[in-house]
Parts: structure tokens; sequence; C-alpha cells
């Protein structure tokens, strides 16, 4: 079976979780910091790609060398590699790990040169090569060399994340809030594929997924990539009006027919006579506070942020399934005196069905004061 190399995002520990859920048949080696490797069918592989939001690239394993290879030898491979596939190869080679050899894309271009062909390079900067790979004909390949295992995998791009088809759906829809702490659609993405992987482990059925506090749609929008039904609710009006726009224009942008209902609602007092059926996935991000509270306030702030929370879970068990799974995000922030958080609340949450799957995993944007601290739960409603 083929092996792939797969590239991780900066929050490694989250698209991990992501792909163990999505896809549980296929086990993962971590060979560096972002970096994994795992046997799939070339059918299965190719669509990883599309389906995660926490998977940079996406590499198959060509050759495994011997990881003390000469310098040399080891062009002559990527050289005779490169001419196999193209008479003007334009290519980028990185390496990842211990054990780099001294090569660069010079030293490949110049071979190739020597063997009477033209060809170009391009940076090897992650967004740059991300970025060319994806929209052009361009090639990258990747060395990491498993010094311990005696060998050096040479392995060729197969996948690239769609940066443009992201950035459509963050800022071509209709309606924005930017005032609001807005989850990033990677993470929203994400946040779905995991309670929905954990959802299909032990159910056949299409789930039914709902946001309590939608906001501008962003997890529903994500939810729809991923052809589920949806419901959402806020008790913003506003909110509510442009989720409405931001589906409708979703719909006719990727001409994807899924069901929706955006509605108004307090999360603490939800309606159940608002749902066809009870829900099965519950995927959402609720309001987290000031974005830049300052110290003397986040005691006050977490006290409000708990009760809020309480009410909203209490809530929740009206329309969710037995057996339904929650991701939400928990507010977290650290001062030079202590970490404020919610973690408390996890126990109260278990003696109300709610049950906690994994250790949070936590989201911080570099310069952020309020970091995101994802939470996966299964409910099991209390007899």
């Amino acid at each position: 079976m083929p092996k792939f190399l797969i590239l991780f995002g900066n929050t490694t520990l989250l698209s991990k979780l992501e792909f163990e859920a999505t896809y549980p048949n296929c086990s993962l080696e971590q060979l560096d910091e972002h970096l994994f490797m795992f046997e799939s069918e070339a059918t299965l592989a190719s669509e990883m790609i599309e389906v995660l939001g926490g998977t940079v690239k996406l590499f198959e394993v060509i050759k495994e060398l011997d990881s003390d290879i000469k310098d040399t030898t080891l062009v002559e491979e990527i050289v005779a590699l490169l001419l196999s596939q193209s008479e003007e190869p334009y290519f980028t080679f990185t390496q990842i790990g211990k054990g780099q050899h001294s090569i660069s894309n010079a030293d490949i271009k110049d071979l190739i040169k020597e063997n009477g062909k033209k060809a170009r390079y391009f940076s090897s900067n992650p967004s740059e090569s991300a970025l060319l790979s994806h929209k052009s004909k361009a090639t990258e390949l990747l060395a990491f060399n498993q010094i311990e295992d005696g060998k050096l995998l040479l392995a060729q791009i197969r996948g690239v994340q769609d940066i443009d088809d992201w950035t459509n759906r963050d800022r071509s829809k209709p309606y924005a809030d930017r005032k609001k702490g807005m989850l990033p659609p990677k993470v929203a993405r994400m946040m779905v594929n995991i309670a929905l992987g954990l959802w299909q482990q032990k159910n056949t059925a299409k789930p039914l997924l709902y946001d309590p506090f939608c906001g501008t749609g962003t997890v529903l929008l994500e939810a729809g990539m991923r052809k589920l039904d949806v419901y959402g609710s806020d008790i913003d009006q506003q909110a509510v009006f442009g989720t409405r726009d931001n589906l409708e224009w979703f719909k006719k942008e990727y001409e994807i027919n899924i069901s929706s209902k955006v509605f108004y609602m307090d999360a603490s007092h939800i309606n159940p006579e608002e749902f066809t059926s009870k829900i099965d996935l519950l995927v959402t991000e609720p309001f987290l506070g000031k974005q830049t509270p300052k110290d003397i306030e986040l005691a006050n702030v977490f006290k409000g942020l708990e009760k809020m929370y309480l009410g909203s879970f209490k809530s929740f068990s009206n329309v969710l399934n037995n057996g339904a799974i929650v991701a939400i995000v928990f507010p977290r922030v650290q001062t030079d005196k202590r970490i404020y958080s919610l973690d408390s609340l996890i126990d109260k949450l278990k003696a109300k069905g709610y049950n906690l799957l994994v250790d949070p995993v936590i989201y911080a944007r570099e310069g952020a004061r309020v970091a995101r601290q994802i939470c996966l739960f299964s409910f099991d409603r209390q007899i």
C-alpha cells in the first residue's frame, strides 16, 4: 500500500485529532513536529486535502533511499525523477528534520542543464510553495531522513490546501462582523470533522448539525462543505439575518444543496419546537468575553461566562440525541500570575450527561489575549 507524508498546520494536536476522527483506519506515525506518515489507498488520500481543515500539504513517498546517500547521488535521483515527468521541470526541493543534505534548488537545476534540458525552480517558503503547487503544474519534492531506520524518504506533492477557496469563504460572503471574535474557517472545519468523524464511528445515518451561537455562520458553511444539513441560531437578530444571507450565497457559490434553518434564539432557552428532529452534532463557539480583557476584570468575566455556559449546556440537552457529539470552544486567558479557564465546569457537566472525550486542545493565534480551548463531549441522556 502506498505511503504518504502529511504536513499539518500550526496546531498539530488539533490537526491530528481531526485526521484520526475522519480516517480512523489510517494509522499515523509522527516523523517531525508537523509531519506524519501513513499508508492508504491513493483514492482515499487524494480526497484528504479537500476534506481536512488542518492539513497544509500531502506528499506520496516515491522512493526510499539510504539515509547516508551522497549529496551528488541524491541530486541525480531527484533529477531523474523530475525529467521522467517533464521536459522542462518547474520545481522546488525541501527537507524536513535532522540529517539534511547540502543540496539546493540551484544544484538540481544545474544538473538538469547538464542533461541538455531547461528547468525553473521556485521558493521553498511554505506559503509561496503551497500557492504555486496548487495553482500551476509546479511540483514540490520533499526529503525526510529517517536516520534511526537508515532510510531517506523522497516524496512528491500530491495535494495542497486551496488557499484561494478558504479565503473566498472567509472574505467573500456577504455578511461579516469583524468586531466579534470570529472563528477561523479552518478551525470550524476541524471541529465539524472531529464531531462528524466521532459520530460516524458509531452511526451510519446522516447526522444533523446545530450551532446555537451561529454568528456569521462560519460553522454552518463548513458543515455545508461536508454536505450536512444544518440548524443555526443566535441571540443577535442581525447575525440571524446575516447568516441566512451567507448560507444562500454559499449554496449558489458552491452549488451545494443542503437543508438549513436559522432563527432567533437565546442559547440558554432553546425551544425544541424549532427542530424537526433531535440534533446529532452540536458545533459552536459561544461568546468568549472581551477580546482584550484587563487582568482586574478576568475573575468576574469568567464567573459570568461559566454561568452562561452552564445555562446553555442545560438547554442543549433539550434538543440533543442520545450519543450526540458536542464540539465547543471554551475561553482561556493566561496572565503573568495565573490561568483563567472554565475547566471547573467540566466536572459539573459530567453530572448532566456530558462526558469529555479527550483532553481539551488549545488553539491560540499569535498575540491573541483570549485563547480558544476546544472541548469535545458525548451526550448521554440522564434518565
